[in-house]
């Protein structure tokens, strides 16, 4: 089983013309779809025909019980606590140009999950664990999901971190953020997190810095591609695999970086081999880039 951990979310898209009247209302449009990093992860895990299970914190409101009732209807495992006093979270996003999008994140329950919420035992029978970044940026989710990075490495299990903000790494700092992910197993960055990571620019840099702490690399470079390094013996670099993007008319990148991770770990987890693996998650991410919604079916 894989078990992702982190952000459960209902991803609000607000669509409106270039020009709004001021002070009064502007016809648009407004969409919502169910989001979250972890619960998207969780969700293509599940569609791909693996054994998913998802660990996070809910609302205990209508909406979470809605969020609750699609991703078991996903084939997901669901190991999720219900806030007496926070909503589910939920996202604003604005699809710009080219599928670039600018997102508000309300965390509400997100932020509050706890160790107290991690199934332990779950964990430890994990065949994979998958930790989303948002975690990191508050005491009780960080504490949460270093649980379950020292309960997966205690039991030999591997871990994958995506970083998730680069916003947010710069505010807790790049050292103290590359400790809250020590002991995993695989870093999936995109480039703009991997610079927040490192301090540095070009991708090969970036990745070989972080294959100093990581065993193995997956930056992604959006319509360049992606990088991926191995490390081998003494701290040198094993293998090191570029890919070029797959060609995608970009309508919304939301949740695109999570199906890639997705596709990245159902391939390396089976056979640990990382061209594989990269091609994997390009050809998930790019599936997601083309259509609107972090977890929109092949058309």
């Amino acid at each position: 089983m894989i078990v992702s951990v982190g952000d459960i979310m209902v991803d609000v898209y607000f669509s409106f013309p270039d020009q709004r009247n001021p002070r009064t209302d502007t016809v648009g449009r407004i969409e919502l779809s169910g989001g979250g990093s972890a619960a998207n992860f969780a969700v293509w895990v599940a569609r791909a025909g693996r054994q998913s299970a998802l660990v996070g914190r809910i609302g205990a409101d209508s909406i979470g019980m809605a969020v609750e009732q699609e991703l078991r209807a996903e084939g997901v495992r669901l190991f999720l606590a219900r806030d007496p006093e926070c909503d589910t979270g939920r996202v604003g996003v604005i699809v710009g140009h080219g599928g670039e999008r600018d997102m508000i994140c309300d965390r509400r329950a997100n932020a509050r999950l706890s160790p107290e919420d991690v199934p332990k035992a779950v964990i430890a029978r994990a065949e994979w664990v998958h930790i989303s970044g948002y975690t990191f940026f508050e005491s009780g989710p960080a504490a949460a999901a270093r649980m379950c990075i020292e309960v997966a490495v205690s039991h030999g299990i591997p871990v994958s971190v995506d970083p998730a903000a680069y916003a947010f790494i710069r505010k807790v700092g790049r050292h103290a953020f590359r400790d809250l992910c020590a002991g995993a197993t695989a870093i999936l960055p995109n480039i703009d997190e991997g610079r927040a990571m490192t301090g540095l620019d070009g991708p090969e840099e970036i990745a070989e810095s972080l294959l100093a702490q990581f065993e193995v690399v997956a930056l992604k470079l959006g319509a360049d591609g992606c990088l991926g390094m191995r490390r081998g013996t003494h701290q040198t670099v094993r293998e090191r695999v570029r890919l070029d993007a797959i060609p995608t008319l970009a309508v919304d990148t939301t949740g695109a970086g999570d199906a890639f991770d997705a596709g990245f770990v159902l391939e390396y987890s089976r056979t640990q081999d990382l061209r594989k693996a990269l091609e994997q998650g390009n050809e998930m991410g790019a599936m997601v880039a083309g259509q609107q919604g972090a977890r929109a079916r092949r058309a």
